[in-house]
């Protein structure tokens, strides 16, 4: 994978106030980003949603997909992955972009990706591009951002950027706020940890939503082996060593979103978001998405 900048940088967290009038494109984007040995990215449309900080999982900021395809927008803003969700849209297989994430302080990192390579460029408005804002809120992201001049990568190559972005920024998802532990739903997800510890296979498919099952329990496999491999899963999705619930919020009364953390290599804490969904009188697993690292 080539991403040839001088610092790279990885994602970010909310946003300030600064408003003033915008006429930028209708569809939420505009511009292109040109690498010289890998060809120019287009711009006609704009797509804007709340990810977690990979730096620091417990904080937010808003990313945005700037690609030539139209975008699916209640697709990916109502996901509980939004990222995973935007990047694997059918309307970008095969085609070029780019991400942008926004901080608070209005700094502005940037991630072109070419599909065909699978090659990822990555610069920020602390190194070689400058953002100018027309508006930023928490609901609204307008402005511009370019390089100053032509950059060079890594091999010698050098590449431009010129994008413009007007994008709606939703709401995050209401919700109660769920102590340290998660209630009853962070009680259903340690009773179905320690059954995937034991490889306890009727434990397992108690506390698994029907969605959840789909992965977990396969025809083919013997009540022995969808244990083995849903404890498997499980492990991979979220760090379980030294395993802290931290809160999370409960949307409604049948799903919660937990905030999961634990060590995912000695010294170094990861977050992973989970969501319980509530059947009868049993909070249930449904599925778990990795958020970032927990400085």
């Amino acid at each position: 994978m080539h991403t040839g900048f001088r610092r790279p940088l990885i994602l970010v967290t909310l946003l300030g106030v600064v408003t003033w009038h915008t006429g930028l494109d209708a569809h939420g984007g505009s511009g292109t980003f040109t690498a010289q040995k890998m060809g120019t990215i287009t711009v006609a449309h704009g797509l804007a949603y709340v990810v977690r900080d990979q730096r620091d999982a417990r904080q937010t900021q808003v990313e945005i997909l700037l690609t030539d395809a139209e975008l699916d927008a209640a697709t990916v803003q109502t996901a509980f992955d939004p990222h995973m969700t935007a990047i694997n849209l059918d309307q970008l297989s095969d085609r070029n972009y780019v991400l942008l994430w926004v901080k608070a302080d209005g700094t502005v990192g940037m991630n072109a990706t070419y599909s065909k390579t699978g090659s990822q460029l990555l610069d920020d408005s602390r190194g070689g591009l400058t953002v100018t804002w027309t508006t930023r809120s928490a609901s609204k992201l307008a402005g511009r951002l370019v390089s100053k001049g032509a950059l060079k990568t890594m091999d010698g190559s050098t590449y431009t950027v010129d994008l413009t972005f007007d994008v709606d920024v939703p709401a995050a998802p209401a919700g109660t706020p769920l102590p340290p532990g998660g209630g009853e739903p962070g009680q259903g997800l340690r009773a179905l940890l320690a059954a995937a510890e034991k490889k306890d296979w009727p434990g397992i498919r108690a506390g698994s939503s029907p969605e959840a099952l789909k992965t977990f329990d396969r025809s083919y496999n013997t009540p022995a082996e969808n244990a083995e491999s849903a404890a498997e899963l499980l492990k991979a999705w979220m760090s379980t060593d030294k395993l802290d619930i931290t809160g999370g919020i409960a949307e409604g009364e049948t799903v919660a979103v937990l905030d999961v953390v634990g060590e995912l290599f000695p010294g170094q804490r990861a977050l992973t978001r989970v969501r319980m969904v509530k059947a009868g009188d049993r909070w249930q697993f449904d599925r778990a998405a990795r958020a970032g690292m927990i400085p």
